[in-house]
């Protein structure tokens, strides 16, 4: 999300991720800064009790003319276009022309009210994204039991409601068909019969960037490089975008040496994919075979931090960097994990060479320059290049149990002191993001089984949140879309709301439903933050998240776990991550991983 330049308030800013997986369909991806992997309609809503909030406030110009006691109820009705009541989020403003004070409302059901007026000249002012402002003078000249305005929106022109940009083009039903033979016969290792299936497939789209990238995987696998990084390459110039295949070019640079080309290429797949687990782990070979073994030991940690046990190659590049930093433990703690990982046998002899080598007594001064020369070209000659394998996608994240992140040894936790400190902060997000206004992006797409993207559009919205306590214990979000919530904005009518709500497992009304952890000292982006894992306890009903498979549906509670980052310093909450408990086999949603940063955002008036 990205704030609109104009909005006066706090600092505010996430990016989150999401994906689903629904039994026996088809898969769907929405990134918004964000991925969600779902396949049918589903609506994720917010199980918090939403209750219609009004806008209650007083001028400082009551007693004005005359002296009599002010009384008076505006009740502001807006309109849209039609003359239907808005059913959007709009701000009120009401001005004495006589006093400076402000009072602001909120419109709930396309009213905003307004208490306590005295006799005077007032003006109302109503603003909504996507909507021109409205403006409107009032003359009170007696007090009154209640008084009506109303006020009609006109569509803001040079404000589109949305783009519907297109990605990739859509994967006919037959090519589809050709390539997922031709994908299970790559998995089968049955060349010949891929070969088949992707001349077929060439024949239908020879400018599909999928139908190169496979073509580049089997010329790979059959032993001919050039024919492999010539596919590659012209995928990239059907899709600049294709994170796969600048990955697939920096393997066959790197292979030759080239590792500047092959940084060039990843750092390109990066700024597309941020959160690609493999991506990461390649880099982490390239600044490895460069000398930059720091740089080294950040991106393999990432690559683990996103990938978990899918990433345990990127603990090989990690422990090598580790031992030519000096941190012989430390490397070997990391080449037990590999090993308990069950890597290929060719990667398994490096990292048994390499856990002998460092048990073996200390060579003497003489012999160390010796040792340290043939170590590297040990390092040099890895067989095969193991880690240099262009794969298939994985597209589904992994769970946040499948791997704990690495923790510093000996370090108390203070966990009450963490948590009290966090729901202070989620407080003060509660007020940051009150109807702030942003400019939110989709990226949408529907993937097959391999994660191959099938169709895509992207959408930009006004966005609109608004997050408000309608009573002691119980609290209210609404998000609004185009000053909407109507489900038709979204592709496929798959809305996805409730998302900012996940930091409030940590709000004191929520805190208690969750069983919580303090994991250790770890790092999030090389900043030491505190490893908080959470689960929804037994018998405490879900209240953050729900899904309906309809407007006006059944909701099913989805019970989460996951795991917070907490930064040291200040105590902020930056990273979110979360998981079902359970699959949901009787709405046949198997998976759902949300993944959401939060940092800082400057608004142009106020930081």
């Amino acid at each position: 999300m990205v704030p609109t330049p104009g909005r006066q308030g706090p600092e505010f800013n996430f990016k989150l991720s999401v994906t689903a997986l629904r039994a026996n369909e088809v898969c769907v991806s929405t990134r918004r800064r964000f991925t969600l992997l779902l396949i049918q309609i589903l609506i994720l809503s917010l199980t918090l009790p939403a209750q219609r909030a009004k806008a209650t406030q007083r001028t400082g110009a009551q007693s004005q003319g005359g002296g009599q006691t002010a009384f008076t109820r505006l009740i502001v009705n807006v309109r849209d276009e039609g003359g239907a009541s808005f059913d959007g989020l709009a701000s009120v403003t009401l001005q004495h022309l006589d006093s400076p004070d402000l009072s602001t409302g909120t419109t709930m059901g396309g009213q905003a009210i307004f208490d306590g007026l005295g006799p005077g000249e007032y003006t109302v002012t109503v603003t909504a994204p996507g909507y021109l402002t409205a403006t409107e003078r009032l003359i009170f000249t007696h007090a009154s039991e209640s008084e009506q305005a109303y006020i009609n929106l006109k569509r803001d022109p040079g404000t589109s409601t949305f783009t519907a940009a297109k990605g990739p083009p859509a994967l006919s039903p037959k090519l589809r068909k050709e390539l997922g033979k031709a994908v299970e016969a790559l998995e089968a290792n049955k060349l010949g019969e891929a070969q088949k299936h992707l001349d077929a497939a060439y024949r239908l789209a020879p400018g599909n960037p999928e139908v190169n990238y496979i073509r580049g995987l089997l010329a790979d696998r059959q032993g001919n490089p050039a024919s492999a990084q010539s596919s590659w390459e012209k995928t990239v110039s059907l899709d600049p975008k294709h994170a796969l295949a600048l990955q697939a070019l920096a393997t066959i640079v790197a292979r030759k040496g080239d590792y500047a080309t092959a940084q060039g290429y990843l750092e390109r797949a990066l700024q597309v994919d941020p959160n690609s687990w493999r991506g990461h782990e390649l880099l982490s070979i390239v600044y490895y075979r460069q000398a930059n073994y720091a740089e080294s030991v950040g991106q393999a940690e990432r690559s683990l931090e996103l990938g978990k046990n899918l990433a345990n190659d990127a603990r090989l590049p990690l422990a090598e960097s580790l031992i030519a930093q000096n941190q012989p433990l430390e490397a070997a703690k990391v080449l037990h994990a590999f090993l308990n990982g069950n890597p290929p046998q060719a990667q398994a002899m490096i990292a048994n060479k390499l856990l002998q080598r460092l048990s073996a007594p200390p060579p003497t001064q003489a012999g160390a320059s010796e040792t340290n020369a043939t170590a590297g070209a040990e390092m040099a000659n890895l067989p095969g290049w193991p880690l240099l394998k262009p794969e298939l996608p994985r597209w589904l994240p992994a769970n946040v149990d499948e791997l704990l992140p690495a923790v510093e040894t000996g370090v108390a936790c203070p966990l009450h002191e963490i948590l009290d400190a966090a729901a202070t902060h989620v407080r003060e997000f509660m007020k940051s993001v009150d109807r702030i206004t942003a400019t939110e992006l989709l990226d949408h797409q529907v993937v097959n089984d391999w994660g191959f993207a099938m169709t895509e559009e992207k959408r930009t919205f006004n966005y609109v949140v608004s997050i408000s306590e309608v009573r002691p214990g119980y609290l209210s979000v609404e998000e609004y879309r185009n000053g909407t919530r109507a489900l038709n904005v979204f592709p496929d009518s798959i809305a996805t709301t409730g998302l900012p709500a996940a930091v409030l497992v940590f709000h004191p009304y929520y805190r208690d439903d969750y069983e919580m952890r303090c994991e250790g000292m770890g790092k999030w982006k090389g900043r030491r933050a505190w490893q908080i894992h959470f689960s929804q306890k037994q018998g405490k009903p879900s209240r953050l998240r729900g899904h309906r498979g309809e407007v006006g549906g059944p909701l099913t509670p989805i019970a989460l776990k996951g795991r917070a980052w907490i930064e040291e310093d200040n105590l902020q909450i930056v990273r979110i991550e979360t998981d079902l408990q359970a699959p949901l086999p009787e709405i046949k949603l198997l998976a759902e991983h949300v993944d959401i940063e939060f940092g800082p955002v400057t608004f142009r008036n106020e930081k």
